[in-house]
């Protein structure tokens, strides 16, 4: 078992290139991303990534924040429809 049960949101990964501040790859459990929010860098819309950081074991690391390249989320939740 990886230590990654009881998640509540997707697993992702992410090269150092698009996300900030940080050395080598992020891998994080996602909770919230502040989709409100982005913020213009580089010429993209990047966006504030609430979570869980997974060790390269799959260890539970800590909690994180990181500004990630909005190209590289997954797509924001579709509205309920009536």
């Amino acid at each position: 078992m990886s230590g990654t049960t009881g998640t509540t949101g997707p697993v992702s990964r992410f090269a150092e290139a698009d996300y900030c501040y940080g050395v080598g790859p992020l891998t994080i459990r996602i909770e919230r991303i502040d989709w409100a929010a982005p913020v213009l860098y580089d010429g993209e819309n990047w966006y504030e990534v609430h979570g869980v950081e997974i060790g390269m074991n799959g260890t539970v690391v800590g909690r994180r924040q990181a500004l990630v390249r909005g190209r590289r989320l997954p797509p924001p939740p579709v509205g309920r429809r009536r």
